[in-house]
């Protein structure tokens, strides 16, 4: 996402899958009140931060059902079958579940579709036999996220589908599971470090445009 202001920006961005990066460009300091001399540069931070804060803090506000509408529900709840029954939501904390759903995901199963022996033979290791997975594929049969093809024995991935297995994995991978937790799991004392260090790191940025502004200073 980015928002302009008179030349300036306020852009927020995935960086490499689990970080969100926030950040404030400026190029316009007199059209925000600030001034253009370099001695000013740590204006230019402190004013930097403040625009992101607000600007975190905008998206914090944001409620999360206005924009899913309830759809998760639908992937999250029991949904009753064509003959009443309840059907389990899909479990991606399941490596079974999990191993299935990231095969679907290939484009060739929404366009050229699928037969379950298939799956069973490209995923030994979480399937014994076809009946265990079309007891899986049946959670997402009911939901839409899977059609059976007139007629014959494929089945095939639906647009729905493929956005769902898309989003959810992607959850699962870098937000619930974070890269970022699996390399500190054994150092958890790292992740308490963490608040400090990037204070001191603030500090230090502080000091050394002080340190530039008296320098301009005294040389002006």
């Amino acid at each position: 996402m980015k928002t302009w202001f008179r030349g300036n920006a306020i852009k927020q961005y995935n960086k490499t899958g689990y970080y969100i990066r926030t950040e404030t460009t400026v190029n316009a300091p007199k059209s925000l009140g600030l001034k253009k001399p370099v001695c000013y540069l740590q204006a230019y931070l402190w004013f930097g931060l403040g625009c992101n804060d607000r600007y975190l803090n905008c998206c914090a506000d944001v409620d999360a059902s206005t924009i899913s509408q309830g759809e998760e529900d639908f992937f999250t709840q029991p949904v009753a079958d064509h003959k009443g029954r309840n059907v389990t939501p899909p479990d991606l904390r399941k490596s079974r579940q999990l191993a299935l759903c990231k095969e679907l995901l290939k484009p060739k199963y929404q366009v050229h579709g699928f037969r379950t022996k298939e799956l069973a033979l490209l995923l030994p290791d979480h399937f014994r036999n076809s009946a265990q997975i079309r007891y899986e594929i049946r959670k997402l049969i009911v939901r839409g996220a899977i059609i059976k093809k007139k007629g014959t024995s494929f089945y095939q991935v639906t647009e729905v589908g493929w956005k769902w297995l898309w989003a959810s994995i992607s959850t699962t991978t870098f937000l619930k599971n974070p890269i970022t937790s699996k390399s500190l799991k054994n150092s958890v004392f790292k992740n308490a470090e963490q608040p400090s260090k990037i204070e001191q790191a603030y500090s230090m940025i502080d000091q050394g445009l002080t340190m530039i502004t008296r320098e301009l200073a005294m040389v002006s």
